[in-house]
């Protein structure tokens, strides 16, 4: 199940004491979340940068791609992370895998994200949490899960998710998605 992430290039901008803009980092996004059984994530994480309010802060005075990772954006804020995921390989069994979670009635886990089962070595858990979500495909073919719908996103492709249920399947491809995660309410 393990893989090793592809580094991500990460360059950081900013403007220097004298007005003129600069190079404030340029090197692999230190972030880097691997694949890990527990808690069950079959893809790698790298977040590229994370601010914790809106408007941002434009210091540079900090690293904020080298923040504790955590899966949901700030309460007040958002992150840009890259997701890769590797394909399910030949002979991969279901009943199998150790991190396969059957489907079961709505929890909430400990970072707060609302999750339905379902999740496996190749597949996220059926889950939904207060954001709003800028996915971009970038290579491979990642397959998106709803209540009532299955689509196929590929190279391109960009989803904007608001706070609803879904499922993120690897399985027919290795993937690699862009998402902006923006922490948002559910109304009422």
């Amino acid at each position: 199940m393990s893989f090793q992430p592809r580094p991500v290039r990460r360059v950081v901008t900013g403007t220097d004491a004298q007005g003129r803009s600069r190079v404030l980092y340029d090197g692999p996004a230190p972030n880097v979340n691997p694949p890990s059984a527990n808690p069950p994530r079959y893809a790698a994480m790298t977040d590229v940068w994370v601010f914790e309010q809106c408007p941002a802060e434009l210091s540079g005075e900090r690293d904020d791609g080298a923040l504790p990772y955590r899966f949901e954006p700030p309460p007040a804020g958002g992150h840009f992370r890259i997701v890769e995921s590797p394909k399910k390989p030949p002979g991969y069994v279901r009943e199998n895998d150790p991190v396969y979670v059957a489907p079961h009635e709505p929890r909430r886990r400990p970072d707060g994200v609302l999750v339905r089962g379902g999740q496996s070595a190749y597949t996220t858990a059926m889950h939904k949490s207060e954001t709003v979500d800028y996915g971009f495909c970038v290579s491979g073919e990642r397959v998106l899960v709803l209540d009532r719908q299955t689509l196929v996103m590929r190279p391109g492709d960009v989803v904007v998710q608001l706070g609803n249920w879904h499922l993120w399947s690897g399985e027919r491809d290795h993937t690699v998605m862009a998402f902006v995660m923006m922490s948002a309410r559910y109304e009422g």
